[in-house]
């Protein structure tokens, strides 16, 4: 006799059959946007069901140098982030009379940051240059000089411009010489990350409210061209004859025409250069000493490869000079200087071409009538997503103990990540070139003598935290301070802190692949449960306290805004009477 086991073996499931088709569904209010501007998808009823996890935000992106500038410099968008950068405020709306607001991310580049920081490996980031727009590091643009390796030295094969080498005389870089990127971006959402079908019909459609960030903040310069990224990665000082036997040095006021460029760091060919025509340098040594001449600037009108395989810089002009002695050492290099002057105060971005790809599912319509009948008659249909709500706190650099508040008020918490961004006020310029930027770590340890972040408010910086502890549910968690004073030191690391920060990371959904960021991107982490688990906030008073160390010159220095991402489930309900949600 078949026992029950064994019939239910012998027993197909209910399933229905079910077709997927792409749809593309442009923005509504307009064909082209730029830093500031806002973006509006509104996703149709009439698509009833659609695969959120396969549906991709896709939009073309040029760059363009403001039109008073007079130096030009090689540009493109954040290494990481590539065309999320961009992506400042995410909201999520109903569609209908409504208008429920399902999902609001405030500084959405910040968030998506943390997960592209943690969530990555050498594949991944190879995956992500391939269709977001980020970058990824050049073999044939490599260092020599044993510095860090770096995903913003491409000069050859450069998504975001044409490869310069080819412009001489008066040519100089422009606007038309920068490509149409094509980004094909997922949507880090809790419904656009969700595994599940989303029931677009119940909702009344879909409204996508986006703001793009100011064109100053995701618009970078290449590493390999800025003294204050790896300086140790930037072009090298030959001479000013290319002699091999008796390089001569380029005396203090003396002018010149010409100089030459060793062959270190991969300079062995003119298309691997970091500058274009028209930019204009300066000469810094690995002391931080600098020779340049405002009064004479030295611009580069062309180049060529010499006899010796090095290759000459032609300068424009006949009167170009340096105010101190640059020697053929090996230890002069030569950095852009183009991003030293206020102009490029209107430096932006034109977005064009804005769709959202979304996997349209087409259900039975047996399924459907069966399933709006259930409704009809007193049932409910829940959807339950991840998502985040970003609580901000404002820290001067002289408040060396702080007690950050966070209101939390969700029933289902999951986890909370802090990221302590630097909120200095800087120029356009200065976040171009990362001019003042935070130091991520300590520059006699490693052969970049300096390394400044270029990604101030979408990164998080330690600037010297000593210790942290959240205070919830009437107690310190955990109990006792986790100390930070190691990565604090920039030279070790504070193994409970990264502990803590796996735990949060894996309960926030993102999968710690690598912890290689650490400092670039600092991120206090605390899991409020684990596993499936989750956790009540709400009555609770949560507190985040932080204690900096306050003596000599391991003292703070940049004022903060804390971006505190708190990880959570929210509940979208269906019934007869509409919808509403849970937090």
């Amino acid at each position: 006799m078949a026992t029950v086991e064994q019939n239910q073996f012998w027993e197909s499931d209910d399933k229905i059959a079910i077709s997927q088709k792409s749809v593309a569904i442009p923005a509504t209010n307009g064909l082209t946007y730029s830093g500031g501007q806002r973006v509006i998808i509104e996703v149709p009823p009439n698509i009833q069901f659609f695969q959120p996890k396969q549906s991709f935000l896709e939009f073309d992106i040029k760059l363009s140098i403001p039109s008073g500038v007079e130096f030009p410099t090689l540009l493109q968008l954040d290494e990481t982030l590539g065309g999320n950068s961009i992506i400042k405020e995410f909201r999520i709306y109903s569609g209908g009379v409504g208008k429920i607001l399902l999902e609001e991310y405030s500084n959405y580049n910040c968030l998506t940051n943390v997960k592209y920081s943690y969530e990555t490996n050498d594949v991944i980031r190879a995956k992500r240059a391939l269709t977001e727009g980020s970058t990824y590091h050049s073999v044939k643009n490599r260092g020599t000089a044993g510095t860090t390796e770096s995903h913003k030295n491409n000069t050859t094969d450069n998504p975001y411009f044409n490869n310069p080498s080819f412009k001489t005389g008066t040519d100089k870089f422009n606007d038309d010489d920068f490509k149409v990127v094509k980004c094909i971006l997922p949507l880090h959402t809790g419904i656009f990350a969700s595994n599940k079908v989303f029931p677009n019909m119940l909702t009344d459609g879909l409204v996508i409210d986006i703001i793009l960030e100011d064109g100053a903040k995701v618009v970078k310069q290449l590493d390999t061209a800025s003294r204050f990224r790896t300086l140790q990665n930037l072009p090298v000082f030959h001479s000013i004859n290319g002699s091999a036997n008796a390089p001569d040095d380029w005396d203090a006021n003396a002018t010149k025409t010409e100089f030459y460029i060793r062959n270190t760091n991969s300079m062995t060919s003119e298309d691997k250069l970091p500058f274009c025509v028209g930019e204009v340098l300066g000469f810094v040594k690995n002391d931080g000493t600098l020779s340049f001449d405002n009064a004479s600037k030295v611009v580069i009108q062309s180049w060529e490869t010499n006899a010796n395989n090095l290759i000459k810089i032609n300068l424009s002009g006949t009167d170009a000079s340096v105010n101190t002695d640059v020697e053929a050492d090996g230890n002069w290099f030569v950095y852009s200087r183009s991003c030293d002057f206020d102009t490029w105060s209107g430096v932006n971005y034109t977005v064009s071409n804005v769709e959202l790809k979304l996997q349209q599912l087409d259900m039975p319509q047996g399924y459907i009538s069966k399933m709006m009948s259930m409704m009809k008659e007193g049932g409910q249909m829940n959807y339950d997503f991840l998502s985040f709500t970003n609580y901000k706190y404002s820290q001067l650099y002289s408040d060396v103990v702080a007690n950050i508040r966070l209101p939390l008020n969700m029933a289902r918490a999951k986890a909370i990540l802090s990221v302590p961004t630097d909120a200095t006020s800087y120029k356009a310029n200065e976040f171009i070139s990362g001019s003042g930027g935070y130091i991520s770590y300590d520059v006699q340890a490693t052969r970049d003598f300096w390394h400044h972040s270029d990604k101030a408010g979408m990164v998080g910086c330690v600037d010297f935290l000593k210790e942290y502890q959240f205070f919830y549910d009437g107690k310190l968690n955990p109990s006792r301070k986790i100390d930070v004073s190691r990565t604090s030191s920039q030279v070790s690391i504070s193994q409970g802190h990264l502990i803590e920060l796996e735990k949060a990371l894996v309960m926030s959904n993102i999968n710690p692949y690598s912890f290689r960021e650490f400092n670039k991107n600092f991120v206090l982490g605390r899991a409020l449960s684990l596993h499936n688990g989750c956790y009540d906030t709400r009555g609770k008073d949560f507190n985040l306290q932080v204690e900096y160390s306050g003596t000599g010159k391991d003292k703070p220095d940049k004022n903060k805004l804390w971006m505190n991402f708190v990880a959570h489930l929210r509940r979208i309900v269906f019934n007869q009477n509409g919808i509403s949600l849970q937090v």
